[in-house]
C-alpha cells in the first residue's frame, strides 16, 4: 500500500486499474477542467485533464473548516478519530461509503482509523480564518466554458461560463458576474443569467455549492464552509486570465449567498447584488410571528433536500452524471447531507440552527458596494430584508431598491435598469467620477406602484429606510373607526377558526398570482375616514393590540389594505403573531418594530378570557394611500392573503376579542413619510404586480 501524504491528506490508489484508465479516458474527452491537491500553504494543480484521487473514487481522509471527511472508504465500517486535547469520535461511514464529522476543533495531531485499513492517517483541520495563499488560486486554470474549481480542503465545484461576443466586446478579459446556489447553475441558468449579461459585456459563471449538482462535498444549508467555498471561487475566478473583476449577482438563493459570501470578505470581490433575500430565515419566512409557513418554508426545504440528493430532483443532474466522471465520483458524500426539512422542522424556536443562518448577523462585515433589492409583497422571502441596510456599516455604499411585487421583479423593466446601472458602475471602468457621483445619491430608492412587466408608477428617493422615525400611531375605535364594533363600541370580536394544512393541499390558500380571495375566515376591520391627501408610508409599522382569547393561545394575522375611492379595497402589507410568542427583545424593538424573542424559555400563554397587550410588525413596505382613499386595518387568523404562503396555524373554534377603549388602546403605528410627491393616475386594479384588489 502506497501513501501520498500532503497537508494532512491521506489518499489510497484504487486497486481496479481498468476503472481508473476509462475514467482518466472520459475525462480527457470531454475536456473538465483541472483539480488541485495541494494544502492552502502549497498551492498546485494536477495537470489539464486530470482528476484527483477522491475525483477517481479513491479512498481520502482530510481536514476541512472544523470538519474531517473520509470518502470512499468501505459502506458501513467503524471510523475512529483522535486528536489533542483527548478529542475522540467513533462513526460509521455510510452506505456510499462517506463519512463527514462537523464542527471538529481546528489544528494539526488528528488521526483517522478506519476499519479494514492498516495505520492511522494523519490530518490537519481548518480553521475559518485559514485561507489558502494567492497562489493556490493562481495555480488553477480554469477553462472558460465549463469545468471544475478547487476549494482550500480539495472539493471541486462545478461551473460553467457564458463569455461576452468577442466580436461585440473585444477579446477579453471580461469583468465577471457570479450566480452561485445550490439549484443548477453550472448546467442551466435559472432566469436567463447565461444570457441577459454576456448581452451586456459581463461573463456570466454559474457554480454549484459543495453536495449540489456535480460539485463534491456534502450539503447542509448555509453552513460556514459554503460561504467560505464563496471565498474560493471568487478569488480562483478572478485569478482568471478572461477575467477583470468579480460581482456576485441574482435573486433568491443566489441572492442569499452573496450576503454570506461577501461576510468572508474576499479580497477580489467587487461589489454584490442581492435581490429577494432574506435577511433572518426565521423571522422573515419560515416561522413569521412564530407560526410555520408551511406552504413555503417547509415545502421549499422539502424540494431542496430532494434536489441535493443522488440521484437528484433535477433531471439534468443525473444525465451529467452518467457521462461525466467526476459528477459521478462527486456524489460520493451525498449520504452525509444535512436536511434542511428537519432542520426547519425541528427548529420552531429561534436558536442556534436559526441564528447562524441569519444574514442579519453577517452584514456588518460587507466591506464591498451593495445593491439590495426587495419586493414587499415578494411570494418566497417577503418583505422582512429591507431591515438589513441598516445593518451595514456606515462607511459602506450599501443600497436598497424597494418596490411593490413579486419575487421575480430583480429581472425586469426599472429595477433591472436599476441593477445594470449598479453594475456598470463598479464592475465597468470604474470612473472614480462615476463613482462618487452615484455614491452622493440618496441610499433609498422607492418604486411605487411597478406594473407587471417592472415599470414604476412613481420613484422616491430617500436617505434612510427609518425615515419614519416613530411613525405616528392612530387609534383604533378612533382614527381607524371599528367596523361592527360590539360592547358599547369598546371592543370588536371575531371567531377564530383560520384555514388550516388541509385546505391549503386542497389549493384554498394559494391563489393566483394577482388575484386576492374573498375572506376565507371572520375578521374584525378598523376603517379611517377618506384621506385629505395622498399619504406616503416606507417602513415598518407596529399593530398594539389589546386581545383576549377563550383559549391559551392563538395567531393573529393583521393585514393592511387601501380602499380605493372606486370602492375597490387593495392589498398593501400583512403581519402575524402567535400570541404566546409576545415576549419582546426591548432591547432592539423600536415603536415601528417590536422585535420578539421567539425563543423557547420566553412562551407565555394567554390567560383565557383576560385582555392582554401584544404587539405585531407589519413587514416592511412602502405604499402611497391616494386622496379620498380609506386606511384599513384588518385582524384575523393567517391565511388567505399571500400567494404561496400558508400556514400551519393552531387549531380554532372560539372567539378572539380586541379592545379599543380608554382601559384597552389598541392602536396602529404607521411609517409616514413626509416627502413631495409626484403620482400618477390611480392604475386600475389588477395592474399593480402583486397588490390585488378585492
Amino acid at each position: 500500500m502506497s501513501r501520498s501524504i500532503a497537508g494532512g491528506e491521506y489518499r489510497r490508489p484504487v486497486l481496479l486499474l481498468t476503472t481508473v484508465l476509462a475514467m482518466i479516458t472520459s475525462l480527457l474527452a470531454v475536456g473538465l477542467g483541472p483539480a488541485t491537491a495541494a494544502p492552502p500553504d502549497r498551492p498546485g494543480v494536477t495537470p489539464p485533464g486530470r482528476a484527483t484521487d477522491a475525483d477517481l473514487g479513491e479512498l481520502t481522509v482530510r481536514g476541512s473548516v472544523e470538519q474531517i471527511h473520509v470518502i470512499h472508504a468501505e459502506p458501513n465500517v467503524e471510523v475512529e478519530v483522535r486528536g489533542p486535547r483527548r478529542y475522540r469520535e467513533t462513526a460509521t461511514t455510510d452506505g456510499k461509503g462517506g463519512l463527514v464529522l462537523r464542527e471538529v476543533p481546528p489544528g494539526g495531531g488528528y488521526t483517522v482509523a478506519i476499519e479494514g485499513e492498516r495505520g492511522r492517517f494523519p490530518v490537519t483541520v481548518l480553521g475559518p480564518q485559514d485561507h489558502p495563499d494567492p497562489r493556490f488560486y493562481r495555480a488553477q486554470d480554469l477553462d472558460p466554458s465549463e469545468g471544475y474549481l478547487q476549494t482550500r480542503d480539495g472539493t471541486l465545484l462545478a461551473y460553467q461560463v457564458v463569455l461576452p461576443d468577442p466580436d461585440e466586446f473585444g477579446p477579453g478579459p471580461y469583468p465577471v458576474v457570479v450566480d452561485y446556489s445550490a439549484y443548477r447553475p453550472s448546467i442551466d441558468f435559472f432566469d436567463g443569467v447565461g444570457r441577459r449579461f454576456p448581452a451586456l459585456g459581463y461573463a456570466a459563471v454559474g457554480v454549484n455549492m459543495r453536495g449540489s449538482a456535480c460539485s463534491g462535498g456534502a450539503f447542509d444549508y448555509f453552513e460556514e464552509l459554503q460561504w467560505l467555498d464563496g471565498y474560493d471561487m471568487v478569488e480562483a475566478l478572478s485569478a482568471q486570465p478572461w477575467s477583470d473583476g468579480v460581482a456576485l449577482i441574482g435573486k433568491s438563493y443566489p441572492g442569499i449567498s452573496q450576503l454570506f459570501v461577501a461576510s468572508t470578505q474576499p479580497p477580489s470581490l467587487t461589489a454584490i447584488a442581492p435581490g429577494h433575500v432574506i435577511g433572518d430565515f426565521y423571522r422573515d419566512v419560515a416561522y413569521p410571528g412564530g407560526i410555520l409557513n408551511f406552504a413555503f418554508a417547509a415545502v421549499f426545504s422539502e424540494r431542496q433536500d430532494a434536489i441535493t440528493a443522488f440521484p437528484s430532483f433535477y433531471a439534468q443532474v443525473n444525465e451529467r452524471a452518467d457521462n461525466d466522471t467526476v459528477c459521478l465520483a462527486n456524489q460520493a458524500l451525498r449520504g452525509q447531507n444535512v436536511s434542511m426539512l428537519h432542520g426547519v422542522l425541528g427548529s420552531p424556536y429561534d436558536g442556534a440552527y436559526w441564528q447562524v443562518r441569519a444574514p442579519e448577523r453577517l452584514v456588518g462585515d460587507i466591506t464591498v458596494p451593495t445593491l439590495l433589492v426587495n419586493a414587499w409583497q415578494d411570494e418566497q422571502t417577503g418583505g422582512g430584508p429591507a431591515k438589513l441596510l441598516e445593518r451595514f456599516q456606515d462607511s459602506i455604499p450599501a443600497r436598497l431598491l424597494g418596490t411593490n411585487g413579486d419575487h421575480g421583479e430583480y429581472y425586469r423593466g426599472d429595477v433591472w435598469a436599476e441593477v445594470v446601472r449598479f453594475l456598470d458602475v463598479y464592475l465597468g471602468e470604474q470612473d472614480p467620477a462615476e463613482i462618487a457621483a452615484y455614491e452622493a445619491e440618496d441610499p433609498v430608492t422607492i418604486l411605487l406602484e411597478l406594473d407587471r412587466e417592472g415599470n414604476a408608477g412613481a420613484r422616491v428617493e430617500l436617505s434612510s429606510f427609518e425615515v419614519a422615525g416613530d411613525g405616528q400611531r392612530w387609534m383604533l375605535g378612533e382614527d381607524l373607526a371599528a367596523d361592527g364594533a360590539d360592547d358599547g363600541g369598546l371592543t370588536s370580536t371575531f371567531s377564530y377558526d383560520p384555514p388550516g394544512l388541509f385546505q391549503f393541499e386542497q389549493g384554498w390558500l394559494m391563489p393566483e398570482q394577482n388575484t386576492w380571495l374573498p375572506p376565507l375566515q371572520d375578521r374584525v376591520t378598523f376603517t379611517s375616514g377618506p384621506l385629505d391627501e395622498d399619504l406616503l408610508i416606507a417602513g415598518s409599522a407596529s399593530v398594539d393590540l389589546w386581545i383576549a382569547a377563550e383559549d391559551s393561545d392563538v395567531d393573529l394575522e393583521v393585514t393592511l389594505t387601501e380602499v380605493r375611492p372606486d370602492g375597490q379595497e387593495q392589498l398593501v402589507q400583512s403581519g402575524w403573531l402567535r400570541a404566546s410568542h409576545r415576549a419582546l427583545d426591548e432591547q432592539s424593538s423600536s415603536a415601528l418594530r417590536p422585535r420578539h424573542l421567539h425563543t423557547a424559555g420566553a412562551q407565555e400563554p394567554l390567560s383565557v378570557g383576560d385582555m392582554t397587550p401584544v404587539r405585531v410588525e407589519l413587514f416592511p413596505v412602502a405604499h402611497a394611500f391616494r386622496e379620498g382613499s380609506h386606511v384599513r386595518l384588518i385582524v384575523d387568523g393567517p391565511g388567505g392573503n399571500r400567494w404561496r404562503w400558508g400556514f400551519d396555524p393552531l387549531s380554532g373554534g372560539f372567539d378572539v376579542t380586541v379592545g379599543h377603549s380608554d382601559q384597552y388602546p389598541s392602536s396602529f403605528v404607521i411609517p409616514v413619510v413626509d416627502v413631495p410627491l409626484d403620482l400618477p393616475t390611480l392604475p386600475d386594479c389588477g395592474m399593480v404586480s402583486s397588490q390585488p384588489c378585492r
